[in-house]
């Protein structure tokens, strides 16, 4: 019964969901209708009676006034306090170091007013806020963290009063107690300097032998603790501060003392935190599309955490769970569109990296080329502009890779990874030109390239096949192998009646006249310069021929 009762509650959820949706739609079907009834009203109106505009003319002006924004309160009300309070912490601190230079305070009678600059900044901003003047206030209450912070660093580094441990504690409660005037005041402002002051918590305290563990703990607890409530009180600043500085801070320590077990500590850190992002998404009511691209940035710098910080096979362990979770997810939210596109596309990286990671050298180009063709397929599927970035991104490089090793031999990689590439281009040319706009441009951009691509397949194949004859045969074969291929262009472009096609042969059959009379004219034999000229002077008597029986319906070809 107990599992009835739950199928039954989360099949009324879903229907729950659905209705919402349902309403929704309904809802912006009955505002656009609305929309276009007062407008055919306000158009029937101007047709009928001129006079009235210049009344919505005024009531327009009027709302533009009251839309104009209080520069004087934005500036007098706003920043400045928030200036000077940067100015005055700036004082105090010259002030200290005036006063120890003069031998006028000693280091307790320092640190002593520290704490008391500290409580009074406090206390007058908490009586702003009470007075309803909340931005001075806000800014008084944010100097205090800034003082307590450098207060409790003069203590440790210069004056040597504290230990690491006390120290350690006293920046941890000023964080939290920067955590508690952001929540207890509403303020961000409070909240995005209590959570910059916590990046710097562990660089403000000495250690001689530091603990990774306990560091990637500390800033794993606090930056989650600040997501999470930035996600659902929806302060936009400090759920992408917190996003960004975590990766921050584990940077700056992996730069300056690198260790490998602390930099493993930093990429589990990095993955609960991905993992908390996909939460917050799926849960939080934040704008879904800034959190998307928040979430990819995020499994971006995962990735590059994992593979700096694991080895083969726990990478691999790593990368399989992420490929498995996001297809899962992809599934699942197939039919709420921004998240099956933001789940989808962090699935299509995961295989990326999968396939870098675990594919050999000798199949990876061709994998690649398959998996863009395939994103390719997806993009024109579903039209989402992140999957033709992903595919071009893939598939050019691998593809200017591929370009740029020879064939040595024909049964070989590289021939494979040839061919594929020349079939994926073909096949892309295909469909960009059955789906997109510019037909024409797509018809020629990718004529040309495949043509250029596969004068250099063909060539190298042909030097191969026939590495053994002599010189004047390697240089028929070629050139022949060259008037078959521009034969065979013009025969598709006669039949598909594409005259770009027809015009890459010709242009093909001028380009081995030209190779044939400036490179090859001074290396081959009588015998086979005559044959090669009466090949080619017949190929162009016939293709005049074919022009010529083909005139008539030549306005039925395609440009």
């Amino acid at each position: 019964m107990d599992n009835q009762n739950q199928d039954l509650q989360k099949k009324v959820e879903k229907l729950e969901e659905e209705v919402k949706e349902m309403k929704k739609q309904i809802e912006f079907l009955l505002i656009t209708k609305e929309t276009s009834n007062e407008i055919k009203q306000i158009s029937q109106t101007k047709v009928n009676n001129p006079k009235p505009q210049k009344t919505a003319s005024r009531q327009v002006k009027v709302t533009v006034e009251n839309e104009k924004v209080d520069y004087e309160a934005l500036i007098f009300q706003k920043w400045l306090p928030r200036f000077f309070i940067f100015i005055f912490i700036l004082g105090v601190m010259w002030g200290f170091k005036a006063a120890s230079d003069y031998g006028v305070l000693n280091k307790y009678a320092k640190v002593g007013i520290g704490f008391v600059i500290a409580i009074a900044l406090f206390w007058y901003g908490n009586r702003q806020m009470k007075a309803k003047r909340s931005t001075l206030g806000q800014s008084l209450i944010g100097g205090v963290l800034p003082v307590l912070f450098l207060t409790t660093f003069a203590m440790h580094h210069l004056y040597h009063m504290v230990g690491s441990t006390l120290a350690f504690t006293l920046l941890t409660i000023w964080v939290c107690f920067g955590f508690y005037s952001m929540n207890r005041y509403k303020s961000e402002v409070i909240g995005l300097i209590s959570i910059i002051g916590a990046v710097f918590v562990p660089f403000l305290v000495k250690s001689n032998s530091p603990n990774y563990l306990f560091f990637s703990i500390y800033e794993t607890v606090i930056y989650l603790c600040f997501m999470y409530y930035a996600a659902f009180e929806k302060y936009k600043f400090i759920y992408l501060s917190s996003a960004i500085l975590l990766h921050l801070s584990y940077l700056i320590v992996a730069l300056v003392n690198f260790n490998t077990n602390g930099i493993k500590y930093f990429a589990l850190s990095i993955i609960v935190q991905h993992i908390s992002l996909l939460a917050i998404l799926i849960k939080s009511k934040l704008a879904i599309k800034k959190q998307v691209l928040i979430l990819h940035t995020s499994f971006i710098l995962t990735i590059g955490w994992i593979f700096s910080a694991f080895e083969d096979q726990i990478r691999t362990m790593f990368l399989i769970f992420l490929c498995a979770g996001y297809l899962f997810l992809t599934f699942y939210y197939k039919k709420k569109s921004d998240f099956f596109f933001g789940f989808s596309t962090n699935f299509i990286l995961a295989i990326s990296f999968l396939c870098l990671d675990s594919v050999s050298e000798n199949l990876l180009c061709t994998v690649l080329i398959i998996q863009a063709v395939s994103t390719y397929l997806f993009y024109l599927r579903y039209r989402d502009l992140l999957k033709l970035i992903i595919a071009a991104l893939t598939f050019i490089p691998v593809g200017i890779s591929i370009l740029s090793v020879g064939i040595d031999s024909f049964w070989s990689f590289e021939t494979m990874n040839w061919f594929m590439l020349i079939l994926a281009l073909i096949t892309i040319a295909i469909l960009a030109y059955k789906n997109e706009d510019e037909k024409q441009f797509i018809l020629l951009s990718s004529s040309l390239l495949i043509t250029v691509i596969l004068i250099a397949f063909i060539t190298q194949i042909v030097q191969i096949l026939a590495v053994d004859q002599s010189d004047n045969m390697i240089r028929l074969l070629i050139n022949i192998s060259w008037i078959l291929l521009s034969i065979l262009t013009m025969i598709l472009g006669n039949i598909k009646k594409f005259k770009v096609w027809t015009y890459t042969g010709i242009g093909l059959l001028l380009l081995t006249l030209g190779k044939l009379v400036l490179i090859d004219l001074p290396n081959i034999t009588l015998m086979v310069r005559a044959g090669l000229f009466i090949l080619l002077g017949l190929i162009g008597l016939v293709i005049s021929r074919i022009f010529f029986k083909g005139s008539s319906s030549q306005k039925n070809y395609k440009i």
